[in-house]
């Protein structure tokens, strides 16, 4: 996924507004607070992108990178909200290597089988 294609995800329009940008491409790792999607475009705009979220403490889109062929546009995405915090939820903070001690909150959804196993089925950042 190129940072061209980016613009042309069929669920970037639910990204936050404004937020956080955690971006994971072949070359480097960017973290930044952003106030529209469309100024990180130059930042990334020649780059392999593999991962990105782009996050607020209420929601998260997120698109991975994927060669899989139930995927034709070669991206995997997914938005997730407030709307799954009725569930069991794991927070943990997580330091940020090379950022002056910063921290994000991942917070992990648990479901339990039926033999009442947990199991970790989605999470989504926060700051």
């Amino acid at each position: 996924m190129t940072g061209e294609m980016m613009m042309r995800l069929e669920r970037i329009d639910e990204a936050p507004k404004r937020g956080f940008a955690l971006i994971y491409t072949r070359r480097k790792v960017i973290f930044k607070a952003y106030d529209d999607i469309d100024r990180l475009m130059p930042e990334i705009k020649n780059e392999e992108l593999l991962e990105v979220h782009l996050f607020d403490d209420d929601c998260e889109y997120r698109a991975v990178s994927t060669q899989s062929k139930r995927y034709p546009l070669g991206v995997i995405e997914a938005v997730v909200g407030k709307e799954n915090d009725g569930q069991s939820i794991f927070k943990e903070e997580v330091l940020l290597e090379g950022k002056d001690q910063e921290k994000i909150t991942v917070l992990n959804y648990i479901s339990y089988d039926e033999n009442g196993m947990a199991f970790i089925d989605n999470y989504r950042l926060r700051k």
